[in-house]
């Protein structure tokens, strides 16, 4: 190659290949050196894998929910990285950064207009008032077996990775249907018509209206 990008915790590998291609008699090759985007955890590099990550294809509402709560000393950087705003005409209360760059970031992958019902949507389930969001993502229930377990339901929707893990977001008071906080473990549903169109949400950024 002629340039390799890379992170800056590359270095040390673009620099062997520059040796590399020194040894075989080759030009060596530019590294260009990318600066570490930190995860929404705030402390370690954005990676799927550690699960601090924004899918760009995630929906709507839980990409503006994850990019509205990051941590006020990383939002210059994210707006350095991820944006074309200039750095001096960005609001100087952090809250407004955290808003803008939700609605920003989102803009991009999905258009204004979806970015703004993210928002509203947002701000309504923060709020409590779950019934009314009308950008959360849709979870059709069809596949489901009844009488069906709220745990089962949350593995089966992805909103936790797996019924064990539903079960400790259940237990740890992270899990609300419409709004109302779910602390029963085993809470059991008979029938789809008891889910349907009410909204469940797993901690602060996850969400998902049950349909038919």
């Amino acid at each position: 190659a002629d340039i390799e990008i890379g992170g800056t915790d590359q270095k040390f590998n673009l620099a062997v290949g520059r040796d590399l291609q020194r040894h075989f008699g080759q030009q060596p090759q530019f590294g260009l050196l990318m600066p570490i985007l930190i995860g929404t955890d705030g402390t370690q590099k954005m990676s799927k894998s550690l699960g601090n990550y924004v899918a760009l294809s995630e929906d709507p509402l839980t990409m503006y929910s994850k990019l509205e709560k990051v941590q006020d000393n990383l939002l210059n950087s994210y707006f350095e990285l991820l944006t074309n705003l200039p750095l001096d005409q960005l609001p100087e209360n952090p809250r407004e950064k955290q808003k803008l760059l939700g609605l920003e970031i989102t803009s991009q992958f999905h258009g204004k207009e979806a970015a703004l019902e993210a928002q509203k949507a947002s701000l309504i389930l923060v709020q409590g008032d779950a019934k009314t969001a009308e950008a959360v993502p849709e979870f059709s229930l069809a596949e489901i077996q009844f009488p069906a377990k709220l745990f089962y339901i949350l593995g089966a929707s992805s909103l936790c990775k797996s019924s064990s893990e539903a079960r400790r977001e259940i237990q740890g008071g992270a899990v609300k249907l419409d709004g109302d906080r779910i602390s029963e473990v085993d809470l059991t549903f008979n029938s789809i018509e008891e889910l349907t169109g009410k909204v469940l949400q797993v901690g602060k950024k996850k969400f998902i209206r049950l349909v038919q």
